[in-house]
């Protein structure tokens, strides 16, 4: 197999842990592209991505992209059943979870942290305020809703990490980032969920490098 990635990607990040978490390292050709020097911007990725994102998976002839599916993909391949169950509510209760990540939890907390964090790192200009702001009132709505899922559990789907944690979690990095303004200590819960998630030997090996080293 060929995965094509990026450092300091969440959606990057959550695809390499997976491959760590299953054991798929010598069966994995790990190609990462420096984006700040348009590395991916090619004719030859152009045809296997056509969005020419990363990351993107090639195993033999069946090319897959976007983050999420490529981990379920990986985790069939191993028959990883604890990590990404198959049956049909298990199966469910990931899409849920993945698709809520997409489009609530993920979008407002990476509305916070490009504002705080993001646009520092690119050199992109200062932080909007208001866009700052209004990503923390949406962070607070569904990160309350985490809170109270994790009142009697370790993880996303009981206690042990699952492909769901590694959606979920994607971004752990940039949310405990001490200037990402993302208000965490509101919500204690969640806190330690990323930390505990940070701790993980799979995420830790991909924890991402300083954006002076990811750029070299």
């Amino acid at each position: 197999m060929k995965l094509y990635v990026t450092d300091l990607s969440p959606n990057s990040r959550r695809v390499l842990a997976a491959v760590h978490h299953l054991g798929l390292e010598q069966e994995t050709d790990v190609q990462k592209f420096n984006l700040f020097a348009g590395e991916h911007q090619t004719d030859e990725f152009r045809a296997i991505n056509p969005n020419v994102k990363v990351p993107v998976l090639v195993d033999g002839d069946f090319t897959l992209w976007e983050a999420n599916p490529i981990m379920i993909y990986l985790a069939d391949r191993r028959g990883a059943e604890e990590f990404c169950p198959s049956d049909r509510m298990g199966r469910i209760e990931v899409l849920r979870w993945q698709s809520w990540e997409v489009q609530h939890f993920n979008r407002a907390l990476g509305d916070i942290v490009w504002e705080t964090v993001a646009k520092q790192v690119f050199g992109i200009g200062p932080a909007d305020e208001e866009k700052i702001s209004a990503g923390q009132d949406n962070f607070r709505r569904f990160a309350g809703v985490l809170e109270d899922h994790l009142s009697d559990r370790d993880f996303v789907l009981g206690d042990k990490p699952t492909v769901v944690d590694f959606s979920v979690g994607s971004h752990s990095a940039l949310a405990l980032h001490p200037q990402s303004q993302v208000p965490l200590l509101e919500f204690p819960k969640v806190l330690a969920w990323l930390q505990s998630l940070e701790a993980h030997p799979a995420w830790a090996k991909t924890a991402p490098a300083p954006a002076s080293e990811a750029a070299e």
